[in-house]
């Protein structure tokens, strides 16, 4: 595996400034004579014991032994939506593996990244590449010359770490391997903001995280709703160790589809109440652990803390759709005008800078301030977790999201809010 690295990074090594090879032998000079701690363990765990998954122990003792590597001393679940290595100690590391991927990898698309996480584990015993990384990782200042070579030599490392898992899977499953996860992780980072990161504020915490996570993904086309913003910023960001869109491409992966929910994961569960240890980390670590008092389902979450969430983006939007028009109390028909007009981007407000499951950033303003109208008009909520879905009091239903995109290209409003619907 030395060789691996090496190839990845020599070609590199020859052209590195000045800067950034005075920042690398510092950094080399740091971690060799200050005694190194090593790095902590990931928050929170739960040990995967030979005898409990023996099926996934000889996956990664297989891989291990193909790639000529060391087999980790320690496999692991742990409760975010990434995977990793650690190392304990000189001879010993700890492979973990994130629940969401656990749960959402095809077994083939698991082999390779587990390989893929081999290698990089492998490259970490290297204290240049290991210098290297943390400079990389870290947030230190860095020149724009030094900041370039460096994400170069972490490039080639991640590209050759996927290499590396193309020996144990083929090109394309390394692709669908690399792009389920980057969706994956995104997705499960979209979810917590969307349905669990402002819940402790009320003293409250969705203790079934984790299944109502996979319910969106296996029943509600998170990761297909969610790949088209995923490769906007994916593509028009420089996102710090990514890469990804460069990655697929060189593994020849098409991006016309969101792969399919997994239909044979290594693990489809873990027991519940080891989720729910999981779902109460989280909840701790978003806020101060004594606020949350109620560790509670989707299915208890009361309707009007979802009201009151929905109502901070409504007002939210309806501020930037003030500044856009110039006067105070803007109307929804004043936004959808704006809307209709093509000037979706032109409303200035946060939400749209990050992940979003909607398709424009039109819709995306369109969407809490129609259902906050509808919401007023009698409409309820068919399910906790797919919130854009309303029925009205006479039993008709309306998928707010589908009503934004229908609005975008022209569309009436509907009877019960139109002409106009005040803020």
């Amino acid at each position: 595996m030395a060789g691996l690295v090496a190839a990845a990074v020599s070609w590199r090594l020859g052209k590195l400034d000045q800067d950034l090879i005075k920042i690398t032998v510092i950094a080399l000079i740091v971690t060799r004579l200050i005694p190194f701690p090593w790095p902590k363990r990931v928050p929170d765990r739960h040990i995967a014991r030979r005898a409990d998954y023996p099926d996934l122990h000889a996956m990664v003792d297989e891989i291990a032994d193909a790639l000529g590597a060391r087999r980790p001393s320690q496999v692991c679940f742990a409760p975010v939506a990434d995977s990793g290595t650690t190392r304990l100690g000189p001879r010993r590391s700890e492979l973990w593996i994130g629940l969401p991927y656990a749960m959402g990898f095809e077994r083939a698309e698991l082999r390779a990244v587990i390989a893929f996480e081999l290698a990089f584990l492998e490259a970490h015993r290297s204290w240049l590449l290991s210098a290297l990384l943390e400079v990389w990782t870290s947030e230190m200042r860095k020149k724009p010359a030094v900041r370039a070579e460096l994400g170069a030599v972490a490039k080639a490392l991640l590209t050759q770490a996927d290499k590396v898992g193309c020996r144990v899977a083929d090109p394309r499953t390394m692709a669908n391997a690399l792009l389920r996860g980057g969706l994956m992780s995104d997705s499960f980072t979209w979810f917590g903001g969307r349905y669990a990161i402002d819940l402790p504020s009320y003293g409250l915490f969705p203790v079934d995280l984790y299944q109502g996570w996979r319910w969106k993904v296996n029943e509600d086309d998170l990761l297909g709703r969610i790949m088209p913003r995923y490769l906007e910023l994916h593509t028009t960001q420089t996102l710090r160790g990514g890469f990804t869109i460069d990655r697929l491409a060189e593994l020849g992966a098409t991006l016309e589809h969101p792969p399919q929910p997994a239909e044979n994961p290594i693990l489809s569960a873990l027991d519940p109440t080891v989720e729910a240890r999981f779902a109460r980390w989280l909840g701790n670590l978003l806020s101060n652990p004594s606020s949350v008092y109620w560790f509670v389902t989707f299915g208890e979450m009361p309707d009007a803390v979802w009201d009151e969430l929905i109502g901070h983006l409504h007002d939210r939007v309806l501020q930037a759709t003030a500044e856009l028009v110039g006067r105070p109390n803007p109307t929804l028909t004043d936004l959808v005008e704006i809307v209709a007009d093509g000037r979706g981007t032109e409303i200035k407000w946060e939400h749209r800078d990050s992940l979003c499951t909607h398709s424009s950033a039109g819709v995306c303003a369109l969407f809490p301030v129609l259902h906050r109208n509808l919401r007023l008009k009698g409409y309820r909520y068919t399910h906790a977790l797919r919130q854009r879905q309303l029925v009205g009091p006479g039993g008709d239903r309306i998928d707010v999201v589908r009503l934004a995109q229908g609005i975008e290209h022209g569309d009436q409003l509907p009877e019960i809010l139109a002409p106009t619907a005040s803020s």
